[in-house]
């Protein structure tokens, strides 16, 4: 037995021996395996997670080739290899009363189906949910009003921009007041998702929700344009984190063939504020700061049912680490790198052609500062970080899983002209004054939902056809929205149907595609690749509104030499200051409205230039908002053409649940 004993001790790839348990006389290894997947059988090799070869179990009783050498004690001797996610490696020496889950993903010991899905003894019990606990019933209710909440706050205040910035006396910061949320929203997602995988999810969670509750009352108060910008940055982080939370807990805690079902289920929440638009509109015929009441209220109750109802398990990837190591196992330095980088390049984008020049030193210092701090979070994912953001193994099927995160930054680009510029022609265009405009703007939340819903239903129903529902949906929003651009000026009802059509397809392609990545994501790792979704679509609504914006008030300023400069001339206005206020005015203030307060307009002796100012007022501004529509063409078609490629995912949808509440 010593010689047996000293024999092993020699082995090169053996550098540390942990003893296991006694094998009973009459039996092999193979009878009692006291860690499931980890105890093998003698001189059988089996791959982990990773692709390592170590959890080889020998007994001295069997060589190597699991042939009976003889009697004896039968003591198991289980190998520790030199492995990068070895615990004992991280501290030097071995422990027999360490902690660390010996199924943890990314140790070898820990077996996964297609690096999706925990199989054999670690899947554990994720066959079956809980779903008639209270607990589970609140815990959907919370993420569904958390949901609702991150999105009410783009509907109750994105179509006020310019009325909120000429109402603080700053109508040169409308970009920054409509962008700030989510430019926030696109600096932090990222960067929260992997943090959310290692520590939890109901601490963040939380954190979130009081951001957000705190940005809504600073929004409210505040009597500075600054001061407002910063509210909504507040409200920007706190939505970012809702919304991840939320799709990352909805779609753990149910089956997987089951979650774009739940996923219709909790978009329901936001059913009562879809007419938000409306509420907006009409909380601002009073003062557009009632708007921060019904928001604070919200996440008070949201609060209230994640910390009373939501008892997540421990995080399966941090279990038996110690505060220190869990803290150290998050890429610190890569999250900053990568947050301080988006950041840069969202502040360039919205400065330039706005208060700075493309080619001044503001932009140009920002953009290339920022795209070197991204080049350098990407070297050092790749060559330093010995726990990455972003592990290699979140993209386990990489065809769809790219065309997926496409689909979303395309609608998150082609959202900004409906949602942003559509309440604004509704004004200028069309002359709505505030009631009417709130009812015009209708559309953008019961459509974008409807969309969600309905999609988010086929998938679960249809799974086999996620391909063709997908591009079905790309292709409504493609030809809905350039379809804006041929309708009558003279005649809203013109624009209901292709309106509708364009906001179907965006609200059908966002939200569905973010469920369906999840289903292609390693259990452990969904709030990160949630989290590259939410990223993605709201740096490219930041990119989309700088884009648009600039071009927009280009093509305005060429239209109004053309259209408009004529006629307001001819009727003897010549004050260069009064024509470029005016014309400012007609985005947040209907013509009717404006006209009467220059007197070469007022009365029934103008009558004649009033209404050939106003005709020019509707050709220059429905010149320039045909542009924008014309623009989104592009992101449309190749969206297509990404949804049409994205294949089959019908085998990654199963009954398997992420994780289980009690």
């Amino acid at each position: 037995m010593t010689m047996e004993m000293k024999n092993l001790n020699k082995m090169n790839n053996f550098r540390e021996y942990a003893p296991t348990n006694t094998v009973p006389a009459g039996q092999t290894p193979a009878d009692r395996r006291p860690f499931p997947q980890s105890y093998q059988e003698p001189g059988r090799k089996r791959e982990g997670n990773n692709g390592n070869t170590d959890g080889l179990v020998f007994d001295p009783q069997y060589g190597p080739d699991g042939k009976n050498r003889g009697s004896g004690p039968g003591l198991s001797v289980t190998p520790v290899m030199n492995r990068p996610n070895s615990f004992l490696e991280e501290n030097s020496k071995a422990s027999p009363a360490c902690t660390i889950a010996p199924t943890s993903p990314g140790r070898s010991t820990y077996s996964e189906k297609d690096g999706l899905r925990p199989v054999g003894d670690d899947a554990g019990h994720h066959d079956a949910y809980n779903s008639g606990s209270i607990r589970f019933f609140m815990t959907l209710l919370g993420c569904a009003f958390a949901l609702a909440g991150s999105q009410i706050v783009g509907l109750l205040y994105l179509t006020l921009g310019t009325r909120i910035s000429e109402d603080l006396g700053r109508p040169d910061l409308t970009v920054w007041l409509l962008s700030a949320g989510i430019i926030a929203m696109g600096s932090l997602a990222p960067f929260v998702g992997p943090v959310a995988d290692l520590y939890g999810r109901k601490s963040i969670f939380l954190v979130g929700v009081s951001l957000g509750f705190i940005g809504a009352i600073v929004c409210a108060a505040t009597p500075t344009a600054p001061g407002f910008i910063a509210g909504q940055a507040l409200l920007g982080f706190g939505a970012v984190i809702e919304e991840l939370m939320a799709i990352s807990v909805v779609t753990e805690v149910v089956p997987t063939a089951k979650r774009g079902l739940y996923a219709a289920l909790i978009l329901t929440a936001i059913i009562p504020w879809s007419p938000g638009t409306l509420y907006a509109d009409f909380m601002a015929a009073s003062s557009w700061r009632w708007i921060g009441l019904p928001l604070a209220i919200w996440h008070l109750l949201i609060f209230v049912m994640i910390a009373c109802f939501y008892f997540p398990p421990p995080r399966s990837n941090s279990q038996g680490l110690s505060r220190r190591q869990l803290f150290w196992r998050i890429d610190w330095l890569g999250g900053f790198l990568l947050t301080l980088g988006l950041l840069l390049i969202l502040i360039a984008l919205n400065w330039g052609g706005q208060q700075y020049a493309w080619t001044s030193s503001h932009v140009l210092s920002f953009l290339l500062i920022g795209l070197a701090l991204l080049t350098s979070f990407g070297l050092w994912e790749k060559f330093g970080a010995e726990y990455p953001l972003y592990p290699r193994r979140i993209v386990r099927a990489p065809r769809p899983f790219y065309c997926i995160l496409f689909l979303i930054f395309s609608a998150g680009i082609n959202y900004i002209p409906l949602v942003v510029f559509w309440p604004i022609e509704t004004i200028a265009v069309y002359g709505s004054d505030m009631r009417q405009s709130g009812i015009n703007n209708l559309p953008i939340g019961t459509c974008i939902l409807g969309g969600a819903i309905i999609s988010a239903l086929l998938i679960g129903l249809f799974r086999k056809h996620v391909t063709i529902i997908m591009t079905f949906f790309c292709i409504m929003q493609t030809c809905g929205t350039a379809t804006l651009s041929s309708i009558d000026p003279h005649s809203l009802s013109s624009a209901w149907a292709p309106l509708c059509i364009a906001l179907i397809g965006v609200g059908g392609v966002l939200v569905p595609n973010q469920i369906i990545i999840t289903i292609l994501t390693p259990d452990d790792l969904i709030a990160s690749a949630t989290a590259l979704t939410v990223g993605i679509r709201s740096q490219a609504q930041v990119i989309g509104l700088a884009i648009y914006f600039s071009r927009f008030l280009k093509v305005l300023e060429k239209n109004a030499f053309a259209h408009l400069a004529a006629p307001i001339i001819n009727a003897g206005v010549f004050n260069i200051t009064v024509i470029t206020n005016f014309i400012e005015g007609l985005a947040s203030r209907p013509f009717d409205e404006l006209a009467p307060g220059i007197p070469q307009l007022a009365g029934p002796a103008h009558a004649a230039a009033y209404h050939a100012v106003k005709e020019g007022a509707i050709l220059t501004f429905k010149g320039a908002f045909d542009y924008i529509y014309l623009m989104s063409i592009g992101f449309g078609v190749a969206a297509c053409i990404a949804a049409a490629a994205m294949g089959n995912v019908e085998q990654y949808i199963d009954d398997h649940v992420a994780v289980v509440l009690e």
